[in-house]
C-alpha cells in the first residue's frame, strides 16, 4: 500500500506522533504545532519532564495505538476539519511525507522551545509568548493581551537546571535523532541555542539535519556564526520568516532593518530553504507580488505554509465577500505551493468573526507607538 493510500484509508494516523517531539512556547507537549492541547498530556511540561520521558509515556503510546487502529484523536481536530472542508490537511499532506527514513534506528525529530524567547522583532501578529519585544510592545500599548484572543498564560522561562535536564536527555538519546527544528524567540540570538549545538558530539552531528525558523536579521551572535556549524552537521537549512517586502515588511516585522535583512538573504542563500510567508490581512492582496519580488531578486523560493488565525481579527476570513471572491480567483493555484493554496482558500471560505474596524483600530494603536503610520502604505484598508 502506498503512503497516499494509507493516509486515505486511515483517518487518524499521523507521522508526527511517531517521529517528532514538540513543545509550545509555554513548555507544553503537543502532538504538533497545529494540534489542540491533549488533556492527558497536561501533566507533562518541559520544565519538569525531559522530552524522551514524555515521548515514551503511556499517554503517548495510547495515542499511537489509537491512530494505528484509525480512532480519531480529539487534539487533531484542526486537521480533521480541514479534511472535511477540502480533503487535505497538515496530517495527510504536509506531514505525510515529512519523515521518510531509510534508517529505522535514527528516526526522530525534535522541535523543542527550551532555549528562550528573546526576539529582536515585535511582529504585529506574533503570539507574545514567542517574542520578548512583542510582549514589551503589547504591554506598553494595551497593558496586557487578554483581549486579543491569546492565551492568558505568561511566557514560561525554563530554569537552568531544567534546561540541563532536557539537554542531558537529548544527548542520552542522540543516536535516535535525525532532525532538529530550532525556533525561539529568534534562535540565532539565543545563547542556549549555541551552547546546545556545541554539546552535540561531532560523530552524531554528522547525521543530524538542523532546520530553523529565523527572522534572519542577524547571522552571528557574539563570536558565533551559523556558518561555523555547516560542516559539523549533516545539513543546515534556514526557513526565513518574512511576510512582505520594503516598507510593508518594515511595519509588519517592526523594527526590522530591511537593508541588513536583504544583505543577509544574499549572504546566507546557500543554506536558505525558503522564505516562509505567514498569510494575514496585511499581505493577502499581495502574495503573488511577494513571491515574485523574492524569487526574481534573490532567487529564493517563497512558500505560504501558515496563516494567522489568532487573534481572529487578523484573519483573512474577515474580508468583505467581494474581496474574498476576487482572491479565491487570484489564488486558485499558486505554483509549487499546492497546500498553501488549500489553506488560503479554506480560510477565505469561512465566515467572518470580526468587523475589519477591529483590525484597523488595533493597527492604529501600534502605529502610534511605532511612529510609523500603517494606513499610509495600505491603501486597500
Amino acid at each position: 500500500m502506498s503512503r497516499e493510500e494509507f493516509y486515505k484509508k486511515n483517518k487518524s494516523y499521523c507521522n508526527m506522533a511517531f517521529n517528532e517531539i514538540y513543545t509550545d512556547s509555554s513548555g507544553n507537549y503537543k502532538l504538533c504545532c497545529h494540534a489542540n492541547n491533549h488533556k492527558p498530556f497536561k501533566k507533562y511540561n518541559s520544565s519538569h519532564t525531559p522530552p524522551f520521558k514524555f515521548f515514551f509515556s503511556t499517554e503517548m503510546e495510547e495515542v499511537r495505538n489509537k491512530m494505528m487502529s484509525g480512532e480519531k484523536i480529539k487534539a487533531c481536530e484542526p486537521c480533521y476539519k480541514l479534511e472535511a472542508a477540502t480533503g487535505e490537511s497538515y496530517r495527510n499532506t504536509k506531514y505525510s511525507k515529512k519523515y521518510d527514513f531509510n534508517n529505522d534506528d535514527r528516526n526522530l525529530g525534535l522541535k523543542l522551545r527550551i532555549n528562550g524567547s528573546y526576539c529582536n522583532l515585535g511582529c504585529y501578529m506574533c503570539h507574545p509568548h514567542n517574542s520578548s519585544t512583542r510582549r514589551k510592545e503589547m504591554k506598553s500599548v494595551f497593558g496586557n493581551w487578554d483581549n486579543f484572543e491569546f492565551s492568558k498564560k505568561t511566557e514560561r522561562a525554563i530554569k537552568h537546571k531544567d534546561w540541563n535536564d532536557n539537554i542531558e536527555d537529548v544527548l542520552n538519546n542522540i543516536e535516535s535523532i535525525l532532525h532538529m527544528h530550532l525556533t525561539g524567540g529568534e534562535p540565532l540570538q539565543l545563547p542556549k541555542h549555541w551552547q546546545m549545538l556545541d554539546m552535540i558530539p561531532d560523530d552524531h552531528a554528522k547525521y543530524i539535519t538542523l532546520t530553523y525558523d529565523t527572522n534572519l536579521t542577524e547571522l552571528t551572535y557574539k563570536n558565533k556564526s551559523i556558518f561555523d556549524y555547516v560542516n559539523k552537521f549533516k545539513q543546515i537549512r534556514l526557513g526565513v520568516s518574512c511576510d512582505h517586502f520594503k516598507e510593508k515588511e518594515e511595519w509588519i516585522r517592526y523594527p526590522i532593518d530591511i537593508k541588513k535583512f536583504e544583505s543577509n538573504l544574499r549572504e546566507a542563500k546557500s543554506i536558505i530553504s525558503s522564505i516562509n510567508c505567514t498569510v494575514s490581512l496585511l499581505n493577502i492582496f499581495d502574495l503573488l507580488e511577494i513571491k515574485k519580488y523574492y524569487e526574481e531578486n534573490f532567487d529564493i523560493k517563497v512558500m505560504f505554509p501558515s496563516l494567522v488565525q489568532h487573534p481572529h481579527f487578523l484573519s483573512i476570513r474577515n474580508l468583505d465577500q467581494k474581496d474574498k471572491d476576487a482572491l479565491l480567483k487570484k489564488y486558485e493555484k499558486i505554483d509549487d505551493n499546492p497546500f498553501g493554496t488549500t489553506i488560503i482558500k479554506n480560510e477565505l471560505l469561512l465566515p467572518a468573526t470580526h468587523k475589519l474596524d477591529v483590525m484597523r483600530n488595533y493597527c492604529d494603536s501600534l502605529s502610534k507607538r511605532r511612529n510609523f503610520n500603517w494606513r499610509a502604505i495600505w491603501n486597500e484598508f
